[in-house]
């Protein structure tokens, strides 16, 4: 098993076993690839399962969504590694199942922004990250969350007319 920390410091380890690992490498994964993605996956499953249980509002729907969301990442992987942001398609990935089991409330906040921003709310407020964290998570740096989290912010606020 392999023993990694991710550079926000959230370990994937202490809930990860060999089992878990078999079932996110997609066949299509070559072995020169394998260990990357194998360490990816390692260094975001803990905040992947943790935004996937936010959003469908249980345990076992997050964790669903999470290993989908991988297994995904899986099938592209060779494609991910030649983006600017393996780290941003993976996210992609991810929001993009979780669009498929949102509770309620998070369905009205997503009507109401764009997905990288409703998204940017939940891992700031919902799940408590830091903005290096949550930057980590989508891809993006410090700098580029905060400006993300600012405009759905403002976004959220009413009009003013003066």
């Amino acid at each position: 098993m392999l023993m990694r920390s991710s550079p926000p410091g959230l370990r994937a380890d202490t809930e990860l076993d060999d089992r878990h690992l078999a079932a996110w490498t997609a066949p299509s994964v070559t072995q020169r690839h394998l260990v990357s993605y194998t360490v990816f996956c390692c260094d975001h499953w803990v905040v992947y399962r943790r935004f996937g249980t936010a959003v469908a509002g249980s345990v076992h729907g997050g964790v669903g969504i999470a290993r989908a969301a991988l297994r995904d990442l899986g099938e592209q992987w060779e494609r991910a590694l030649r983006t600017s942001s393996p780290t941003a398609h993976a996210w992609g990935l991810l929001s993009r199942r979780a669009s498929e089991r949102r509770t309620a409330p998070l369905r009205g906040l997503h009507h109401l922004l764009g997905r990288d921003q409703a998204d940017a709310l939940v891992l700031r407020y919902k799940l408590g990250l830091s903005p290096l964290q949550a930057g980590h998570a989508m891809g993006l740096s410090e700098a580029d969350f905060e400006l993300l989290r600012h405009r759905a912010l403002r976004d959220l606020l009413p009009a003013r007319t003066f």
